[in-house]
């Protein structure tokens, strides 16, 4: 039986996934969480096989949540699952750790077999997906939208600022200074090409990364 933890912060999702996952005969959700802390704080009670996470949560969430469930919980698979296009985040997930991401538009059945797939280890990941990958590996070049040069941790501030938080929210969820956010927040906004918050959060959302 495998043993599924689900955490997104729509509670209509999360209804939803339950259900699917346990009309599986061999599937079944032993928690659910709202956001990325109380799943943190669950999973060593429910101890799961598949950890499946939205990308956008309150809380700890996104890459940070996924370098957080790998450190604490290594024998737990995470697979994503997101709203936005896989082009956007799926090859930062799977560099942070997650064994695959699917976006919310699949069909119900592949979401099935991508819970069966990373809970034995695997990479669930498009043909798409490995063709990207691949390209990058050999180049050594990812695409050539800007927000893609972003570092790990610049692109984390990047989408929370994009969020609407604070540079003080971003350090306390980051366990950062706020000196060290406001470093990243200049940084990456010059290879943004953006001078203001307002045209941060324009960018975000023209590219679909909110």
């Amino acid at each position: 039986m495998i043993k599924v933890y689900i955490a997104d912060d729509h509670s209509i999702v999360r209804e939803g996934m339950r259900s699917l996952i346990e009309s599986a005969p061999d599937m079944q959700v032993v928690g659910e969480a709202p956001d990325g802390d109380v799943a943190l704080s669950e999973m060593a009670k429910c101890q799961p096989d598949v950890f499946l996470m939205d990308m956008s949560m309150p809380g700890c969430a996104g890459l940070q949540l996924i370098e957080v469930v790998r450190r604490q919980f290594p024998d737990v698979s995470i697979l994503v699952l997101s709203m936005h296009r896989e082009e956007h985040y799926a090859t930062r997930t799977i560099r942070a750790g997650a064994k695959g991401f699917i976006t919310k538009t699949r069909p119900r059945a592949e979401l099935l077999e991508a819970l069966r797939q990373v809970s034995r280890g695997e990479l669930y990941i498009t043909v798409e997906l490995a063709h990207r990958l691949a390209r990058e590996t050999l180049t050594g070049e990812p695409d050539e939208q800007p927000h893609t040069r972003l570092t790990k941790r610049e692109y984390e501030v990047f989408l929370s600022l994009a969020q609407g938080m604070t540079v003080g929210e971003v350090a306390a969820m980051l366990h950062l200074s706020s000196k060290t956010v406001s470093t990243h927040k200049a940084r990456l906004m010059d290879k943004l090409g953006v001078s203001s918050l307002s045209a941060l959060v324009r960018y975000a959302m023209s590219h679909e990364l909110i």
